[in-house]
């Protein structure tokens, strides 16, 4: 029906007609250049005109209208069928009364099992039941088709007829390849995100010094960049020496606070009435939790924390705030906390010397450390890497024979990472500068130092003095002991809590050193 002219549908003027020209249409005219609008005021019958405005036919406008409703359809209906979207319509009822070839290729069934069917029967959950429901116009970018397990996105409209209310037509475009695609852009996203954690993580584990070639120290390193990513409390247990210090750092680096404060408490180094205004501040100034904010605590040596603390730790984790001050003052902290413990928690349990709850609430997750006697395969690597540090910081070029390869290999290293980097650093600024290598391994700790003398000093008062012998002895004690201080404290007889303390009043240990 394209390019059809009036003249084709006009019919003869017999000789009794009286043409009103006012109401005249163009013999020319195609019917697609017309409108409704247009004709809204002609009379019943419209004559038909030539070039030169002679009437040569008519046409009733009840014929005109018709033809131009139905060209008019009938283009819609071509337009609709040339989309590459489905389009689907439905009456008032639900039931369908068109769908494109587009909509019945996505569906992958004939037209004759969609045509009046019901909406609900054909496209279960369908969003023209909504627009039915409610008459308004719906928008989903991603919806499931269950019974053909295709995504869709897809948009539904209410019908009008001025007030009257007529069904519900929906426009779709299938989206399986594009969600396919997605679903595989995502994946590939994470394991280039699993792939640059674990670069980040190798990286900041060779910094720390925590890489290794024995495999059971492998799987503790990749579990605790795995459970670096959570939030969870995390226990660090093993002996002295062990790198628990590092270890943290290495947890707090793998997180997503990383870019956060790193806060570390140790528990022992503090006089047990200060401990807790030191974490939770004494209305004077901010606690290390206060401080931590956003990052994460680091409690070393927690079994010394006093059973008050205690309570007031678990109180804060239980409750995600508490009272800072006593004065009945909140304060809340999204702190990730970490600790540390040199001894056996589950004993001080039984022995009511550590809180029960607290244990449980701290061993959600836990890293153990194995001692270096169990790390044969490090040793070596180790050694070089504290002799290639050594060398730089003292401007040395010392390297080791095999002789004492082997008897480093052979010693069991009781005070784990720290002595063997005493042991190194000591060889290093004892070796013979004319002789690049050590051949003896006499040179080793036991050897090294001597024992502590002391002779009085003249002009000096007895405390001053006595002071001076304790801090000689309690030095000759740490170099015994290959800088294992839990060694050295039952050597001296002393307690965690008071070599601390004398270590602190008598200057032995360097600032800030744990």
């Amino acid at each position: 029906m394209d390019n059809v002219k009036l003249r084709d549908f006009s019919r003869r003027i017999q000789s009794e007609d009286q043409p009103d020209f006012t109401y005249a249409l163009q013999g020319s005219l195609d019917l697609a250049e017309l409108s409704v609008e247009k004709l809204v005021n002609y009379p019943d019958t419209i004559y038909i005109v030539n070039s030169q405005s002679v009437a040569f036919g008519k046409i009733q406008k009840e014929t005109l209208l018709y033809l131009l409703d139905r060209q008019q359809k009938f283009q819609f209906e071509q337009i609709l069928d040339s989309m590459n979207d489905g389009v689907i319509a439905v009456d008032n009822a639900g039931r369908i009364f068109y769908a494109n070839p587009a909509y019945v290729a996505i569906l992958g069934v004939p037209l004759r099992r969609i045509l009046g069917r019901f909406i609900q029967d054909v496209e279960p959950g369908s969003i023209l039941n909504r627009a039915l429901l409610e008459r308004e116009a719906f928008t989903r970018e991603k919806q499931l088709i269950v019974s053909i397990q295709k995504y869709v996105s897809l948009r539904a409209f209410p019908l009008w007829d001025g007030e009257t209310f007529l069904g519900a037509v929906s426009i779709f475009k299938d989206v399986t390849k594009l969600h396919q695609m997605s679903q595989e852009m995502r994946q590939m996203s994470s394991i280039v995100d699993e792939y640059s954690q674990r670069i980040r993580s190798q990286e900041t584990a060779d910094k720390l010094g925590l890489t290794s070639y024995n495999k059971a120290f492998q799987t503790t390193i990749q579990k605790a960049a795995t459970v670096a990513l959570t939030d969870v409390p995390i226990l660090i247990c093993g002996e002295s020496g062990t790198g628990k210090n590092a270890m943290a750092r290495y947890l707090h680096q793998c997180s997503s606070r990383r870019e956060k404060p790193l806060i570390v408490v140790n528990c022992a180094a503090v006089p047990a009435d200060m401990i807790e205004g030191v974490l939770f501040g004494d209305g004077e100034r901010q606690g290390k939790l206060a401080v931590a904010e956003g990052g994460t605590l680091f409690l070393d040596e927690i079994e010394e924390l006093p059973l008050p603390a205690q309570s007031r730790l678990l109180y804060f984790l239980q409750q995600d705030g508490m009272d800072s001050s006593g004065g009945g003052e909140t304060f809340t902290a999204d702190v990730r906390l970490i600790a540390a413990a040199g001894q056996p928690l589950e004993s001080m349990v039984r022995e009511k010397r550590f809180r029960k709850e607290l244990f449980f609430r701290l061993n959600t997750i836990t890293v153990s450390l194995p001692p270096l006697r169990e790390r044969h395969d490090d040793i070596i690597p180790l050694a070089n890497r504290f002799l290639s540090t050594c060398n730089e910081k003292y401007h040395r070029n010392v390297v080791f024979s095999s002789q004492v390869y082997q008897e480093l290999q052979n010693y069991d290293w009781p005070g784990n990472l720290r002595e063997l980097k005493s042991y190194v650093e000591r060889a290093v600024i004892l070796a013979d500068s004319s002789l690049p290598i050590i051949e003896r391994a006499e040179e080793r700790v036991d050897n090294a130092l001597p024992r502590p003398t002391y002779y009085p000093r003249s002009g000096e008062t007895l405390d001053t003095q006595l002071r001076a012998f304790e801090a000689e002895v309690i030095r000759a004690a740490l170099a015994d002991c290959g800088g294992n201080r839990t060694a050295a404290m039952k050597q001296l007889g002393l307690s965690r809590r008071t070599f601390y303390r004398k270590c602190a009043e008598l200057d032995v240990l360097e600032c800030g050193e744990k």
